[in-house]
């Protein structure tokens, strides 16, 4: 399978306006920009492959500014681990990279006492959450506060630990701190995950990122856990580099293809209905859609609901490419089931969000002369956020029925789903110049958390999504490219 980078022009953009037109030697609708790539592709195939990564000393910088900047905040907001240097690595995963360091008594004893610190909360929070009956008078109040009372003593204690750790150490008796040796490694791994077989950029950053850490990811190498590094530097990147520095790279662009150029081919028999409304949505939108790879939407609509008409989601998203009730109003479509305790349902979820979150924040707040009064204070408005969450969920439930059972809403029209979520989904795509992962992560979890984000939200659901659909979107595309 040989994928092409898309070239970030003015050239490029016009090339790809021109969605579909009738190609009469083969009386097929044919994507002239997938025609434009094809003669490109036929040109590149014959060419010997050249690797070449001059674009590495952007990513490098950026790669140890992230580091540099990670372990300062991690040092002001005591979230500091043991992490160092511009590789921003603890003593463990050093080692593993074959790095001199030090691990000493007071860090082992810092590393156990963040451990029990950590039981002792998640203890604190089970006392919160529980719903049966209490044993005594009090007790899950004296268990919440006398479990973040444990957890505060032993943080305490563990980052006093720490701190003298992180003060004994320097380029002598640990390499962390040596920025020479380190910058070798990182120039190493660098080379390396950019020779690694993931797709995109942005995955072979994830590879960097998890191969520092000690992190074997089989499946995706992006996670939630890295989102905030790879958004960095990939940033970095596209400010820094050149026009050929940028089409040296799978910038998350579009995929493109040599062997074939009718997406149709890489429908199942299964999905040959929804392959003919996708088309007739393209038709119809013409040339005021932004060009979005139908093999994209298709793998979108697989992720969304398998294909199913009536899917429903369990906050009311619906349809074949699962659209919010309030999204489809803002996109013109016209029947919407949207009974009044539907919003109800959406305050719910508000007020519980809230109150589970004062209920967290007040365990902050507790020591030895306000702990019972403030742990019942925060148990209560956990039990409160439970019996919210309980309404919330009978609600969206009684929607998903009335919605099914009706199927009067638009939504829940195959060829009404198809259309207007295209057009929702190609406007994403223009208003991030074509870039499919925030496009995607838009579409999943919001353009407001992509801005917040500057980049892919680094939640789970989001990235999980945005990792399925491009494995989708791969998978269409290696039909098209099979013998």
């Amino acid at each position: 399978m040989l994928f092409l980078k898309q070239a970030a022009s003015a050239d490029f953009q016009k090339n790809i306006k021109g969605i579909y037109v009738m190609d009469e030697s083969t009386d097929k609708r044919i994507s002239m920009a997938v025609r434009f790539f094809y003669f490109s592709a036929l040109l590149f195939f014959f060419l010997p492959a050249t690797v070449v990564f001059a674009e590495q000393p952007i990513l490098k910088k950026y790669i140890i500014e992230y580091n540099r900047q990670a372990i300062q905040k991690s040092l002001k907001d005591d979230t500091y681990r043991g992490e160092e240097g511009i590789l921003s690595i603890n003593p463990e995963e050093a080692r593993a990279l074959g790095m001199k360091t030090v691990i000493d008594a007071d860090y082992l004893e810092a590393m156990r006492l963040f451990r029990e610190a950590d039981e002792c909360l998640e203890k604190a929070k089970k006392a919160m959450y529980a719903t049966a009956k209490e044993k005594t008078a009090g007790y899950y109040a004296a268990e919440i506060s006398g479990n973040s009372l444990n957890y505060k003593k032993k943080i305490t204690e563990a980052k006093s630990r720490l701190m003298s750790y992180h003060l004994r150490l320097n380029p002598d008796n640990d390499d962390r701190l040596n920025e020479t040796a380190c910058s070798k490694i990182i120039d190493r791994m660098l080379d390396e995950s950019l020779k690694d077989e993931a797709t995109g950029l942005r995955d072979k950053l994830a590879v960097f990122y998890n191969t520092c850490h000690g992190v074997e990811e089989k499946n995706f190498p992006l996670t939630g856990n890295n989102t905030r590094f790879v958004n960095y530097v990939f940033n970095g990147f596209l400010k820094e580099s050149s026009l050929e520095e940028k089409q040296s790279h799978d910038l998350d662009q579009c995929y493109n293809y040599v062997r074939s150029y009718n997406w149709k081919d890489a429908a199942g028999f299964l999905t040959s209905e929804y392959v003919f409304l996708i088309d007739e949505a393209l038709k119809k939108l013409g040339d005021e859609l932004y060009p979005v790879d139908p093999l994209l939407f298709m793998a979108l609509i697989k992720k969304e609901s398998s294909f199913r008409p009536l899917a429903v989601s369990r906050v009311g998203a619906a349809g074949l490419t699962q659209i919010m009730p309030e999204t489809a109003g803002e996109l013109g479509m016209k029947n919407i089931f949207m009974p009044a305790y539907y919003q109800e349902a959406v305050s719910l979820a508000k007020r519980e969000r809230e109150a589970r979150n004062s209920a967290l924040s007040i365990v902050d707040e507790i020591n030895e002369e306000n702990g019972l009064k403030l742990a019942e204070k925060a148990r209560n408005l956990m039990q409160e956020s439970l019996e919210l969450g309980r309404r919330r969920a009978e609600l969206y439930g009684k929607y998903k029925s009335e919605l099914i059972k009706n199927k009067a809403d638009d939504r829940l029209q195959a060829a009404l789903s198809i259309e207007y979520g295209l057009k929702y989904f190609a406007g994403l795509m223009k208003k991030h110049d074509g870039d499919i992962s925030l496009a995607l992560s838009s579409y999943n979890a919001g353009e407001h958390r992509v801005r917040d984000f500057n980049g892919i939200p680094p939640y789970k659901e989001t990235v999980g999504f945005r990792n399925k659909i491009l494995q989708f979107y791969r998978e269409y595309i290696h039909e098209l490219t099979e013998e």
